[in-house]
């Protein structure tokens, strides 16, 4: 079984990320898995294993028959092709009308849509793209519901996202005792609602300092947030950090992490939090929400009031100690890589078995 993951650049974010670990994974575990990127280089390509090879499409113009063929020759080496983000999955899908690829290969497309609560639309090209390829993969409950109330696929399954989880060597005696660290993880647009986070920050104890991790997708509400920093006079409560690669190795120095979008599938970010026995408060959203708040009620907020995240957070930091013990036996149970490579595989050769009969 040869098989390719397919996305458009391995930049920092969430579907990405999942990627990464998704192949090397696989690669750990002595299965054939390569990557295609159909633009260039990006910054997550040094975190897949060294003996994983990547090929680069280095697409210009998404109609240009060079780069289709160039494409179409490498997809045609692989049993499984593995499709990620709906923009992937719409240029790809160009080939099925030209070329036999959804008929001699199985080809996957894996949705990591993360505003499918507030927008259930569809692109015409993606419906019949989606149509087309061997089974559909959502992130969650409300993809995979999407997905079979509109019959986009006759196969349909569920492959909730993990993190792995890092050695960091960290040593806690370095840590300040006198303020407590706050961090927040997510590019900067919009759906990440950092003007509620803001608003926290400019509400929280002089003891607390904040650290938000994120890419400027959206330049325009990046330089907005900035701007909002300066006028609620909260520079030295804050810090914006654009360049991490893999923020997994960064939660060790923080004593809770807080997440304040309105709307997610999962969201990834709380998976990293619990990978590293963080406590954290975040909005009541997304999948991985309703697993955490049966066993963490008191992580998940039901409002965006700042008295109460606050009082939450003070809360959480003053029982710590046997939190941390919670949180990682919750993360074995539930976000384990054993089980998620296995679910993976076996998705991957009922697909290819269903080809042979």
């Amino acid at each position: 079984m040869k098989i390719v993951q397919v996305i458009d650049r391995l930049e920092v974010g969430g579907a990405e990320r999942v990627l990464v670990d998704l192949t090397n994974l696989l690669k750990e575990s002595q299965y054939d898995v390569s990557v295609i990127c159909l633009l260039q280089e990006g910054q997550l390509d040094a975190q897949l294993a060294s003996e994983i090879s990547i090929t680069y499409i280095r697409r210009k113009q998404k109609f240009n028959p060079i780069y289709l063929y160039k494409l179409y020759k490498e997809l045609q080496k692989y049993d499984v092709i593995h499709i990620h983000l709906r923009q992937v999955l719409r240029y790809v899908s160009l080939l099925f009308y030209v070329t036999r690829l959804h008929k001699k290969s199985v080809v996957i497309f894996h949705d990591h849509f993360g505003k499918i609560a507030e927008n259930k639309s569809i692109n015409g090209s993606i419906r019949s793209a989606i149509k087309k390829c061997s089974a559909y993969i959502g992130v969650s409950e409300a993809l995979t519901s999407w997905a079979r109330e509109r019959k986009l696929n006759e196969k349909v399954f569920k492959l909730p996202n993990i993190i792995r989880k890092k050695e960091t060597g960290v040593n806690y005696d370095q840590k300040d005792y006198n303020s407590v660290k706050v961090i927040s993880v997510g590019n900067f647009r919009p759906q990440k609602n950092y003007e509620y986070l803001l608003d926290v920050i400019k509400s929280s104890p002089d003891h607390y300092h904040y650290t938000i991790y994120g890419q400027p997708v959206d330049n325009s509400y990046f330089e907005k947030i900035k701007t909002q920093i300066k006028s609620f006079k909260i520079e030295h409560k804050v810090t914006i950090i654009t360049n991490c690669k893999d923020v997994t190795i960064e939660l060790h120095k923080y004593d809770i992490g807080i997440h304040t979008a309105k709307s997610e599938t999962g969201p990834l970010v709380a998976i990293e939090y619990l990978s590293e026995n963080l406590p954290f408060v975040a909005y009541n959203t997304g999948e991985v929400a309703d697993k955490v708040k049966l066993e963490f009620t008191e992580f998940i907020q039901n409002n965006f009031e700042v008295n109460n995240w606050l009082k939450q957070m003070d809360v959480l930091l003053k029982s710590k100690e046997e939190l941390e013990t919670r949180i990682e036996l919750f993360y074995n149970q539930n976000f384990s890589e054993d089980a998620y490579l296995k679910s993976c595989i076996s998705i991957y050769e009922e697909l290819l078995n269903s080809t042979k009969n």
